[in-house]
């Protein structure tokens, strides 16, 4: 009787992991900024951020923004090509098409990122 309730419980589990898969994002993956601007005005992204800055999109709608050599965990949502990145206190909005994410800073700085291959 015992190995029998065992098999079960390792069946439901088997089921239960096959059910968290799917398809990943084509959308996940580390974005790196390219380029900034700053009131119009073109500006080096290592003048803005010394240590570099990328998102890396995971699947769930989980995400890693990696800035000047620190790590936040944040959430990301994509209306057709209207993305946010969700912070606890703050959201950042911008565009996400063809593999390259413009994301409006605040301050007046917008930075373009492309998707690492």
């Amino acid at each position: 009787m015992k190995r029998l309730a065992c098999l079960i419980l390792a069946m439901a589990m088997l089921l239960a992991l096959a059910a968290c898969g799917g398809e990943p994002d084509p959308h996940a993956g580390v974005y790196e900024a390219q380029s900034a601007e700053m009131s119009g005005i073109s500006i080096d992204v290592n003048t803005v951020y010394e240590g570099g800055l990328s998102f890396e999109l995971k699947n769930g709608g989980r995400a890693v923004m990696h800035m000047d050599g620190q790590d936040y965990n944040l959430k990301w949502e994509l209306d057709g090509e209207a993305i946010s990145i969700i912070a606890s206190d703050t959201t950042l909005t911008g565009t996400l098409v063809d593999n390259t994410m413009v994301l409006d800073m605040g301050s007046g700085v917008t930075i373009t990122l492309t998707k690492a291959d």
